[in-house]
């Protein structure tokens, strides 16, 4: 793996685990107040998302085009990776009922794959002149 990419990953890494984990602290909090978990996991989510954006810029994609192009392109793939990380959540939890923690991990893996796939190919890509 050239030095590059194994930055970039390492980054991806950093940014997406501090992002899930405010992700999870929001879905316990709301969960603590009585929200339903597949509503939680939702927020949680959403708020993660926030957060990613600009850790994902600064640790994994530096080299990414300006925000202009980039932020659009995120905010497309949250609104398709929030509603995979719905769909994959009900299905563990709802369809397979396995408990919400359990679910939510491996949600949270297949997320994180779908994720750096999604932002090396279609949202941070290097812009070449």
């Amino acid at each position: 793996m050239n030095k590059r990419l194994s930055l970039q990953l390492r980054g991806f890494i950093t940014a997406g685990g501090l992002a899930t984990l405010f992700h999870w602290f929001v879905m316990a909090v709301l969960i603590s107040a009585g929200f339903e978990p597949t509503l939680a996991t939702a927020g949680g989510s959403l708020s993660g998302a926030a957060m990613n954006y600009g850790l994902q810029r600064r640790l994994a994609f530096r080299y990414a085009g300006p925000h202009r192009s980039t932020v659009w392109r995120y905010l497309g793939s949250c609104g398709f990776v929030w509603f995979c990380n719905l769909a994959f959540f009900y299905m563990f939890n709802h369809v397979l009922a396995l408990p919400v923690m359990l679910s939510q991990v491996a949600t949270t893996g297949l997320v994180a794959a779908l994720n750096y796939i999604v932002y090396q190919r279609l949202v941070f890509y290097e812009q070449r002149s």
